[in-house]
């Protein structure tokens, strides 16, 4: 979660657009983190936790509402702005075990050199299991949330 304006922030910290951009949010900032690649940049989208409800009950209408506010992108688009989007969902890879593999490799030399910083970890105790999931419904949590056995 942002403090700050999130967008002015991006601008700031890269000028010219960003290379790839990964967004799990859907449609709350998929229209902006488009407009933020550079030339040739890559918008990766994995998730859609801001159509999702927080307090567990789905509201039909509202679900429609943001389905309808999703961004479409235009074929015509992309190739004049060299630009890409493609969707992820790690879900599908887990029978591709060398893929799988060689991406957690990756990730675990980023993080023992230091390239890479984990997440920032809440722990409940497993019996506060209801408690955690009231922080994840609540969508103000940061980071990762851990149950302690």
């Amino acid at each position: 979660k942002s403090r700050e304006d999130l967008w002015a922030l991006a601008r700031r910290c890269a000028p010219d657009g960003y290379a790839a951009i990964f967004d799990a949010n859907g449609v709350s900032t998929l229209r902006e983190s488009y407009e933020h690649l550079a030339p040739t940049g890559r918008l990766v989208i994995y998730g859609f936790h801001s159509m999702l409800p927080r307090d567990g009950r789905v509201r039909w209408l509202k679900l429609a509402w943001h389905f309808l506010r999703t961004p479409r992108f235009s074929p015509l688009r992309l190739t004049q702005e060299n630009r890409g989007v493609l969707g992820f969902n790690l879900s599908y890879l887990f029978d591709q075990v060398d893929l799988l593999a060689a991406g957690l490799t990756g990730l675990s030399t980023a993080l023992a050199s230091g390239a890479l910083a984990p997440p920032e970890v809440t722990t409940f105790a497993f019996d506060d299991v209801a408690a955690a999931h009231a922080a994840i419904e609540s969508g103000q949590t940061t980071g990762k949330l851990a149950l302690v056995v």
